[in-house]
């Protein structure tokens, strides 16, 4: 459950992303001559994920009270950004014990939780940093201090907000396929009208599972 307690964190299911080529992690940059500490193919790809990220939360974040897990200040991401080692923000490079200083071995993505399909999830990943990859996309710059502090874009507050950003997303609509994106959304609604309409379902949730 994202939230069991509207009075605690809450609870995620955040994933690390590498990319591997006949054995080598190609996500990775070089010490000293990458910009990031990323590769050029991974920052195109982390681009792509980040471009297309309030249309991947139909897919990672997929109740509505996945949307109250997703706030300012409780490691989550709020925030459309990245940043190095932020853990306020969605996507956070991460560089862990064993890789040399100043480079990045995969990035996290915190807006994604245990109600998610993962098939679906990390193939709305996918698709969105391949075309992170067929449109050369690049990063902006790094977010390094809590995003709240910045006058930045915010992630969908809401179910709803998620779905109609994927229902304007047509290069993820098509790279996942419209059967998929029509079975999601309508499942998507279901969900939205049954939270409408029962304010204390996601406890119903929690007592069930």
């Amino acid at each position: 459950m994202p939230k069991y307690s509207l009075e605690d964190i809450g609870s995620g299911c955040h994933v690390h992303i590498s990319l591997w080529e006949n054995g080598k992690n190609v996500f990775m940059g070089s010490p000293g001559s990458s910009k990031h500490g990323i590769s050029s193919t991974g920052e195109k790809f982390m681009a792509g994920v980040l471009s297309h990220l309030p249309s991947i939360l139909a897919f990672t974040a997929p109740i509505p009270n996945s949307y109250d897990r997703i706030q300012p200040n409780t490691w989550s991401g709020a925030y459309l950004c990245w940043g190095h080692e932020n853990r306020e923000a969605p996507l956070r490079t991460a560089c862990p014990p064993g890789v040399p200083d100043g480079v990045v071995s995969n990035f996290e993505i915190k807006s994604f939780d245990a109600c998610a399909n993962p098939h679906l999830g990390l193939a709305a990943i996918i698709a969105a940093g391949i075309d992170g990859l067929r449109r050369n996309l690049t990063l902006p710059d790094p977010i390094e201090e809590n995003p709240s502090t910045w006058n930045l874009p915010m992630l969908p507050r809401s179910l709803s907000e998620s779905l109609e950003a994927l229902q304007r997303d047509n290069v993820l609509k098509d790279l996942i396929g419209e059967k998929i994106v029509v079975a999601v959304d309508a499942v998507r609604k279901a969900e939205i009208n049954h939270y409408s309409k029962n304010k204390d379902a996601w406890k119903q949730l929690i007592h069930r599972y």
